[in-house]
């Protein structure tokens, strides 16, 4: 009888949480109108979607590529017209893209009885999908370059993309939000054992099961995450619903490796993302928060300092370079002052490149150009840049560099 009660009362709970979900996901969505969205396939047969911000007038400057965080969607990147970085550059005159990596939003995901599996690593981020992406881009808007913004995983996978000697697109600058490739200081605030057992757990529900409740009070261990001073509970719970994406089982057990280990490395060890940071030559933007558990300062700047480029700069996003607020990890690109303070840092960097390279005062970036010799035939490279799905779906500004 009480085993008969126990499993009563789990599906009873299973049901009611499942309905709760539900109604968060109807209740605190966002609806966000991109002037279109193209898709290309991966070469391992993912369809990748990107979606696009066009500016009034034909943009002077490289288009936009912009990458979001880990278990994240483009929502990351273009929540609200308030805390959206595509609307901000793209009212500034940028050509704006924001990939959506596999397995969320417009990509591919797996379903029931599609085939697909949550059995992708980080490296499919960025052997696979990036340069699907960047194809994407170039092919839309007949650019010979363009620019990448990651932020936290998105900047990570940058990293390894632009690193990769097969590399086939020129990108005009990088700039990295978040995105620390040294994980000691992390392992002492996140168990890489804890996240290596919760691989099977599909969080994506659970945290929509959690937003009506969400934002009223911040516990500690939340805080790893975000400074609660700079992020309003209406916007987390939107964030909480909109946002969140599933990690794949591989991807978990990979950042278990980096915490455990404090090693940047791919699944299968036959690359060292962290030694090859010195291969990235492009001009580099560095944002960091003091208040950032996931990428500490520190970890952000030694990043910055392994990365080959001798045009770089980091920027500590801190009361004591004026700014109103301490910033931490997901604020700095959906907290309540990173409009009118982050933003602008990321896009008077982007406009300075773009005018250096109009200027003449551009370095060739040297891993497209040896493009042929390096890919001498190999028809997986090839294949990542992917296609177009016929009939693209169609829908529907700053503060001097500190």
């Amino acid at each position: 009888m009480t085993w008969a009660a126990v499993v009563i009362g789990s599906i009873v709970f299973l049901a009611l949480a499942s309905y709760v979900s539900f109604l968060a996901s109807r209740y605190f969505f966002v609806a966000r109108f991109p002037d279109a969205i193209q898709f290309g396939t991966t070469s391992d047969g993912w369809r990748i979607a990107v979606v696009r911000y066009r500016p009034e007038k034909p943009s002077p400057h490289p288009p936009v590529l912009l990458v979001h965080g880990v278990a994240a969607n483009r929502y990351n990147l273009d929540l609200t017209d308030e805390t959206s970085l595509a609307k901000h550059l793209c009212g500034l005159g940028f050509d704006v893209f924001l990939v959506e990596l596999r397995g969320r939003g417009f990509s591919l995901r797996p379903k029931l009885f599609s085939g697909l599996r949550y059995d992708w690593s980080f490296d499919d981020y960025a052997e696979r999908d990036l340069p699907c992406a960047a194809e994407i881009v170039t092919r839309a808007t007949g650019a010979r370059s363009l620019h990448v913004v990651g932020f936290s995983t998105g900047a990570l996978a940058a990293y390894a993309w632009l690193s990769d000697p097969h590399r086939t697109v020129d990108v005009a600058s990088l700039v990295s939000i978040g995105g620390a490739a040294s994980f000691k200081r992390l392992g002492k605030v996140l168990s890489g054992r804890l996240i290596r057992s919760f691989r099977f757990l599909r969080h994506r529900w659970l945290l929509r099961m959690l937003a009506p409740i969400s934002g009223y009070w911040h516990p500690s261990p939340l805080q790893i995450v975000h400074n609660p001073e700079n992020l309003d509970g209406a916007l987390q719970r939107r964030i909480m619903v909109n946002m969140i994406a599933n990690f794949s089982r591989n991807e978990l057990l990979q950042y278990s490796d980096w915490i455990l280990h404090d090693t940047f490395r791919s699944i299968d060890q036959r690359r060292d993302y962290r030694a090859e940071l010195s291969r990235i030559t492009v001009p580099s933007l560095f944002l960091a928060g003091p208040r950032d558990a996931l990428s500490p300062p520190d970890a952000v700047k030694d990043t910055c300092d392994a990365v080959g480029a001798s045009d770089k700069q980091f920027v500590l996003c801190s009361r004591a370079q004026g700014m109103r607020v301490n910033y931490g990890h997901f604020d700095l690109v959906v907290g309540r002052e990173a409009a009118a303070e982050v933003f602008p840092v990321i896009s008077g960097w982007l406009k300075s490149v773009s005018e250096r390279r109009a200027g003449g005062e551009d370095r060739p970036d040297d891993h497209a150009e040896h493009h042929e010799a390096d890919d001498g035939g190999n028809g997986e490279r090839d294949a990542h840049g992917g296609e177009d799905v016929p009939g693209g779906l169609a829908l529907g500004r700053a503060h001097e560099q500190r």
